[in-house]
């Protein structure tokens, strides 16, 4: 099974919050879905991932759009722009490293090392 990531966390908390702002018991849900509780558990928890099918399902039962299951995802990037001080440049650095330790697959690390390499050889194209 493969390691929950953290958009499939975020959707599935919202999915739980819009949830329990309709009143809704997580039974009663998956019941409306034709699912097993469990797997709405899995859903919740960010351990299976939404295809669009079930989020056009998810929508039509808690009559909420799309969107409203990423609304606040933005604000975890919001403190990647670009540092203003050592320290916050320090912490970005922090960051990418934990998060670069996280990812198992090799090739998968492979790819984003090559990616930096070239990005800090080239630097911001966006700029030149």
């Amino acid at each position: 099974m493969r390691m929950p990531n953290f958009i499939d966390r975020h959707v599935g908390s919202r999915l739980r919050q819009l949830r329990l702002s309709r009143g809704m018991d997580a039974p009663d849900m998956a019941r409306r879905l034709g699912i097993a509780a469990s797997r709405l558990e899995a859903f919740e928890e960010g351990r299976e991932r939404v295809s669009a099918e079930t989020m056009r399902q998810f929508s039509r039962i808690l009559r909420a759009p799309p969107t409203e299951f990423y609304a606040g995802l933005a604000q975890r990037f919001e403190t990647s722009a670009t540092p203003r001080t050592p320290e916050e440049a320090a912490a970005q650095e922090e960051r990418l490293i934990a998060d670069f330790a996280k990812i198992r697959d090799a090739k998968s690390r492979d790819v984003i090392l090559a990616l930096v390499a070239a990005y800090a050889e080239f630097g911001d194209l966006e700029n030149r």
